[in-house]
């Protein structure tokens, strides 16, 4: 019977510790319920996004994909559309078997807490520096189909802003980090620094 008293008395005096823990719990509950959802509806929001960007014409050029198979009737979603803010120089243009020297910057269109879109992905720190800024090397052909049409038209020089359809960016599952969601327009800033073939032949 002590032996029965003395378990007793040991759990009455480590109740208040339990109940504590257990409303701690409840809190953490209830800040999880209460937190905002970052990307809500967000296939909805991104199918208008682009709708509205291309009805509107608020865009300088609309690019369409490559394929070997053309249809006859593209649907929007075909195309990237881009806004030229600095024209560069030459006649020539990536092909998709290049390699490229750039630099990036991307982010999704506005969410609950990004106003300005979640910036996902860059190559310089801001404000962009051309004195501190080191450009990527990429091959084109490893980048998104949205990525690779627009730069297979810019030319060296040239400073788009691309914004992408989901269809010609990472589609309905995003990124397998989850940092890029399913159905997520990308808005890509790029300036084409240079390219070449693989045996780094400049083609001007």
């Amino acid at each position: 019977m002590n032996d029965i008293k003395i378990i007793v008395k040991g759990w009455v005096k480590l109740l208040p510790f339990y109940l504590f823990t257990l409303l701690l719990l409840f809190v953490s509950c209830s800040e999880k319920d209460d937190a905002v959802e970052e990307y809500p509806d967000w296939k909805n929001k991104n199918d208008k996004f682009f709708e509205n960007a291309y009805q509107a014409h608020d865009y300088d050029i609309a690019l369409k994909k490559f394929s070997l198979m053309e249809s006859v009737t593209a649907a929007h979603t075909d195309y990237v559309l881009v806004d030229v803010i600095e024209e560069g120089y030459g006649g020539e243009s990536p092909y998709l078997t290049d390699s490229v020297l750039v630099h990036y910057a991307g982010h999704l269109i506005p969410s609950s807490t990004y106003t300005e879109g979640f910036p996902f992905d860059q190559s310089y720190q801001e404000p962009f520096d051309y004195d501190t800024a080191v450009p990527s090397a990429m091959a084109l052909n490893n980048t998104r189909i949205g990525f690779a049409t627009a730069l297979q038209k810019m030319h060296r020089g040239d400073y788009w802003r691309v914004t992408i359809p989901y269809q010609m960016g990472y589609g309905a599952s995003g990124t397998s980090d989850g940092l890029i969601p399913g159905y997520s327009t990308l808005i890509f800033d790029i300036r084409l620094e240079d390219f070449w073939t693989k045996k780094r032949g400049d083609r001007d």
